[in-house]
């Protein structure tokens, strides 16, 4: 059955995205929460006659202010379905390069899983259950750790996202996370966009920071290429050592469609 978009926009006011998250997340083991999105995922491929993917080269995967490459380039793909209801399957991997003394992660591959509310008013909403997961993790800690995130778009100019986790890089603490952007085309060739946010880690001895990036994006062919600034507070705590402060990153992606006769 198709969820009501009203029902759905209606249950989840700011003020109770905390409790809702933390209901979620608890209740739901991970891995019960990663074999769901993966079933999901198989049966919406399955089901499909085209889905959407991306392929990214980027001379830096900067996620929240932090550094996930060590100042290394990182190769990234995503794919994922939309169904006609609004709701979504999708995975996405990246290279990363990231070295503690509790164990290194050289790969990041997300699933995740929402519903997408797209009406014909100028606001449109989208709710997501996402998944990390860092396979080949050396050490005995395992990272992988689940979020919830809320996102609202006002005339595809501006909007917000919420995040919310109990169980920050699996260190059963909780973690918050905020997010506002804008873009704006410019002589219908470029894009400005630009954005601040903020996470709340202190439950993970790590300092609340802001983050912030400014840049400009064109598409030549298939090609988009971006150029984008990027810069933090420097947070305080275990990640201060992967805080990307003022970094120039350039990223060339490319999109397609695959089709499933």
């Amino acid at each position: 059955m198709t969820p009501d978009p009203d029902s759905i926009r209606a249950a989840l006011p700011t003020f109770f995205l905390n409790a809702i998250c933390r209901m979620a997340l608890n209740c739901l083991p991970s891995a019960m929460i990663l074999t769901l999105l993966s079933s999901l995922l198989c049966a919406f491929i399955a089901a499909a006659s085209e889905f959407s993917g991306v392929a990214t080269l980027t001379s830096e995967y900067i996620y929240r202010g932090l550094e996930m490459s060590e100042g290394d380039p990182a190769l990234q793909l995503g794919l994922d379905y939309e169904h006609d209801s609004g709701l979504f399957v999708g995975v996405w991997a990246s290279t990363i390069d990231i070295r503690t003394a509790m164990g290194s992660r050289d790969t990041e591959l997300d699933y995740y899983a929402g519903f997408h509310y797209a009406a014909t008013s100028p606001l449109t909403a989208t709710v997501t259950l996402l998944r990390y997961s860092y396979p080949g993790q050396t050490g005995m800690h395992r990272y992988d750790y689940s979020e919830v995130l809320v996102n609202a778009t006002w005339r595809d100019r501006y909007s917000m996202e919420l995040g919310y986790t109990s169980n920050l890089y699996g260190l059963d603490r909780i973690g918050r996370h905020w997010e506002l952007r804008t873009e704006w085309p410019v002589a219908n060739a470029w894009v400005i966009s630009a954005a601040l946010g903020g996470n709340d880690m202190s439950d993970a001895s790590v300092s609340p920071y802001l983050h912030w990036n400014v840049g400009a994006s064109t598409r030549l062919s298939r090609l988009t290429l971006d150029l984008r600034w990027y810069d933090n507070e420097r947070p305080d705590g275990f990640a201060t050592q992967l805080s990307a402060s003022s970094q120039l990153v350039l990223s060339i992606s490319t999109a397609f469609l695959i089709d499933i006769q």
